[in-house]
């Protein structure tokens, strides 16, 4: 059962345009747009973690280090987007938890966006990113996380880089990951009345324009369609309210009979990428999983009521305002 802040959010959803919409609705406000820029860095990660800024291939890749306490877990986090959109507020949300529970290191590429780019400039990218932090960063203390399209995304690098023989990180953390980008699941459809967020036919048109030429379906675009064998452990956090959860629920099942360790945590009624909302219970139970799973459980412990009232607002605003069409 979905806590009361989860339905009042969704409430508030339902009278919104969803994100992405319909195929045609899209294309004709995106093609021939001006490039999105992301959402400003809050002061809140300034005051909390050093902040690295740095070029490489010619696109802007942040390192946030805690200022207090660092761990030694390293993660790279790609944000979702649909591969269309920019780092928005809510995700700057997201890394800030983690940064806080995790002591965790966290890189933030700001990989090229679709349809002005594909696919393979991403993944040029990104390998180069972490082949730069092995350097540095033994492979079992790396983490690659990501959410929705940058969930698929950190699944498909982990993919790639054990096909190019490099040493597989330690672990994934996907949140409501995007593996499957034509929607060939059925159940996805199904699910579209019950998504207060999501919109299939846009998805699946935002999938094309990130495959440019190559086929949708290939592994490294859908990684739910991979060899799934030799992939280190990882964590799915997913809502039953979103389009995106019957292939969660696939790729769980899919990683355990390739002989891999896949935890899947299920909340009840969420919302797509709902642990952007960060006052939400559910999303607090998310990060607290994900230190008990760290071994930092008291990092974990809860905010003053004061902050989080303040707070809860502005998180909410962030995470409903931008990227909708």
């Amino acid at each position: 059962m979905s806590s009361l802040a989860m339905d009042l959010v969704k409430s508030y959803l339902r009278r919104r345009p969803k994100l992405l919409g319909d195929a045609a609705t899209l294309s004709a406000r995106t093609l021939g747009r001006s490039y999105p820029a992301m959402a400003p860095l809050p002061a809140s990660l300034r005051a909390e973690a050093e902040v690295q800024e740095r070029q490489v291939r010619g696109q802007t890749v942040f390192t946030f280090t805690p200022r207090t306490a660092p761990s030694d877990w390293h993660i790279v986090y790609t944000h979702g987007g649909a591969y269309m959109n920019a780092l928005l507020p809510a995700h700057w949300a997201i890394v800030g938890e983690l940064l806080r529970v995790t002591g965790a290191s966290v890189t933030v590429p700001l990989y090229p966006l679709t349809p002005e780019h594909t696919y393979r400039t991403t993944y040029d990218l990104l390998e180069t990113v972490y082949r730069d932090l092995l350097t540095r960063v033994p492979a079992d203390r790396i983490i690659l996380a990501g959410d929705s399209a940058g969930g698929g995304l950190a699944l498909g690098q982990a993919l790639h880089f054990r096909d190019l023989g490099l040493p597989v990180p330690g672990r994934l953390l996907l949140f409501a990951p995007w593996v499957e980008l034509t929607a060939a699941n059925p159940a996805v459809r199904a699910l579209e009345p019950f998504d207060v967020m999501l919109g299939v036919d846009g998805a699946v048109q935002a999938g094309k324009w990130w495959a440019g030429e190559d086929d949708p379906r290939a592994p490294l675009l859908s990684p739910l369609n991979a060899d799934l064998a030799g992939l280190p452990p990882l964590d799915i956090f997913q809502g039953t309210a979103d389009v995106l959860f019957p292939d969660a629920l696939d790729l769980a099942r899919r990683v355990r009979a390739a002989g891999g360790e896949a935890h899947l945590h299920v909340y009840e009624g969420a919302f797509h990428v709902f642990m952007g909302v960060t006052f939400l219970p559910e999303s607090r139970d998310v990060f607290r999983r994900i230190a008990a799973r760290l071994g930092t459980p008291d990092r974990a412990a809860p905010r003053g009521w004061r902050t989080e009232t303040r707070s809860a607002l502005a998180e909410l605003r962030a995470h409903l305002g931008a990227g909708r069409t």
